[in-house]
């Protein structure tokens, strides 16, 4: 009876040690998106700066209708590049724009769903060099960059990012 029982021990502390390497893996998974996606706006932004600024028409051609030249060009991460249409590693489209004036560039990510609160958060307090980053109804700028209570408080599991860069 008591080798039984040390059986049963054994077998219901593997399961537990099963599920908190599982938990550890998942996370682990979770924090390389927002990796992924840190690393990946930092070149989208930097490529396009090297790729557009000098242009005499500024950020004109930065939109998601030319994504096909844009890859060519090598302007996003290799990663994210299905076919000619470029991907968040969260799996959504993401789209460019030039601002009002072509005078800067406008990425947007997100917003499908598939990406988790924790991810926007850790995506939100990690990117850097823009002029505003837009989530939901808030807009952050250098002046007021968001920290992990700020951007909490913005992100949701269906949040879009709006990096705007110039």
């Amino acid at each position: 009876m008591e080798s039984l029982l040390a059986r049963i021990m054994a077998f219901v502390l593997g399961l537990i040690a099963l599920a908190g390497v599982g938990l550890a893996a998942k996370s682990a998974f979770d924090t390389s998106k927002s990796s992924d996606v840190t690393n990946g706006i930092a070149t989208i932004i930097t490529n396009a700066r090297s790729q557009f600024i000098q242009s005499n028409i500024g950020y004109t051609n930065f939109k998601t209708a030319n994504s096909a030249s844009l890859i060519t060009a090598g302007l996003f991460p290799s990663s994210w590049v299905v076919g000619a249409t470029v991907t968040d590693p969260w799996g959504n489209a993401v789209a460019m724009a030039p601002d009002a004036n072509v005078t800067r560039g406008v990425v947007t990510i997100g917003g499908g769903g598939s990406q988790k609160k924790e991810q926007c958060v850790k995506v939100a307090t990690s990117i850097r060099d823009y002029v505003t980053l837009k989530i939901g109804a808030s807009t952050f700028d250098q002046t007021n960059v968001p920290d992990a209570n700020t951007a909490g408080a913005v992100c949701t599991d269906t949040s879009t990012l709006i990096i705007t860069f110039q």
